[in-house]
């Protein structure tokens, strides 16, 4: 069986998956330098070319042509991914797509919340990337009956803020959740015991402090995660590997090897203080 992530996935000549203004009369004059100037009738004007009727990119909706295109032709749709429409500010009629199973929103300036989810029964995955308004407090996502995947990332240039893990509460559908290129407010994971059904937590290696990932890994024996453990190479960056924990190096090996062998000693003796004291 295909993965939801293969089946969505849309390749560069797929011009039927995406949507965005084609006709050159509408980027005539000033609204060439306006990056999200889609109106309904762009809108009406590309669906009539033959759009996938599930699997859908948008790049450049405003909030008017979002509501109009919620309105007219979205309901079969099961994935929708808004691609640098950063000026809707409301995502609420997303609420009534009932066959939507997975969104991606990249880049959006203005929505400082996402939707009530409750009536997106079969929705199972969101990405929201470089949104800081959202990231900041995403809410409600506890609303989501089916939510499984969840994943935040921030600037590349600038981890985004994300006030705290307590926007997750509820969430018992939840197994992955992902953050990348985000700074916690605040670091408290209490509720990881609230998440019943979580199996994986992935994060970058400096979000928390050596001894927190530690409490985590012990705390939490089920859970797997890319930062769960001392070291890992996918945030090594420039070195071979890197030691998680905030300001932690990263490190050549065999170089360094000495040096990873006394961080991994330091890491398994918190786990095994922990889990004594838990």
């Amino acid at each position: 069986m295909r993965s939801k992530t293969s089946e969505f996935f849309i390749h560069a000549s797929e011009t039927e998956k995406r949507l965005f203004i084609s006709r050159p009369d509408s980027i005539k004059g000033t609204k060439a330098l306006s990056p999200c100037c889609m109106t309904p009738d762009d809108v009406d004007y590309e669906m009539a070319t033959g759009k996938h009727p599930e699997i859908l990119e948008i790049c450049g909706m405003n909030q008017q042509s979002l509501e109009y295109f919620v309105q007219h032709y979205s309901k079969s749709y099961r994935y929708l991914s808004f691609f640098k429409c950063q000026l809707i500010q409301d995502f609420s009629p997303l609420e009534d797509l009932t066959n939507l199973e997975e969104v991606s929103l990249y880049w959006n300036i203005r929505a400082d919340r996402l939707w009530d989810m409750k009536k997106n029964a079969a929705l199972n995955t969101i990405r929201v990337a470089d949104a800081k308004k959202m990231t900041l407090k995403p809410e409600p996502l506890w609303t989501a009956p089916a939510l499984e995947n969840v994943s935040f990332s921030g600037s590349i240039f600038n981890n985004t803020p994300m006030a705290s893990l307590d926007c997750f509460a509820g969430m018992s559908a939840l197994k992955q959740l992902r953050l990348h290129n985000i700074r916690l407010q605040d670091r408290r994971v209490d509720v990881l015991s609230a998440l019943p059904r979580l199996e994986r937590f992935d994060f970058d290696a400096g979000m928390f402090t050596t001894e927190e990932i530690a409490w985590m890994v012990a705390k939490h024996p089920h859970l797997t995660g890319s930062a769960l453990c001392a070291y890992n190479t996918e945030d090594a960056m420039l070195n071979d590997v890197r030691v998680c924990g905030f300001r932690k190096p990263g490190l050549d090996l065999p170089q360094h090897q000495k040096r990873l062998d006394k961080y991994v000693a330091q890491f398994n003796a918190l786990v095994e203080k922990y889990r004594n004291e838990l």
